[in-house]
């Protein structure tokens, strides 16, 4: 396999673009996997205030509470984030898509979807949650999924 680099001085310091064949899809998701796998984010015990560190990884979704999100991990643990859901779109790389205006979910979470009602996408995650995806927001949900 051939790699090339090319480097620009004008592109954001949290990007990274790699142009490539579809066949290739598996190994540079694989890729940006281990790209990302590292990633942590500080977030805020509502109990008692303590602040921690958790992976990204552990997330299942993150909701909006106005100038705050929570988030929720898959073991159903609760904690607070200082940022808005539209400050949060460097997680992306992390696998986590914003999929209404409410709701960021993480993408390996989920275990099966479906077409619902009014154009919408039904999410299921591996806890048996389910989520809506607006149809805006559909059509990039179904791409990453597939």
């Amino acid at each position: 396999m051939k790699i090339n680099f090319t480097w620009d001085i004008a592109r954001d310091t949290n990007e990274i673009e790699i142009i490539a064949n579809p066949v290739n899809k598996e190994k540079l998701w694989t890729l940006k996997e281990g790209l990302s796998s590292n990633s942590t984010i500080n977030v805020q015990n509502p109990k008692n205030n303590r602040k921690l560190s958790i992976r990204i990884q552990q997330i299942e979704v993150i909701t909006s509470l106005g100038h705050l999100s929570k988030v929720i991990l898959s073991n159903q643990e609760e904690y607070l984030l200082d940022m808005r859901l539209k400050e949060l779109k460097q997680f992306e790389a992390n696998g986590l898509f914003r999929i209404n205006n409410s709701t960021i979910l993480n993408l390996s979470q989920i275990s099966s979807f479906r077409s619902g009602d009014y154009a919408r996408l039904e999410v299921y995650t591996k806890n048996d949650k389910k989520y809506l995806v607006s149809r805006h927001y559909a059509k990039l949900i179904k791409e990453r999924l597939s």
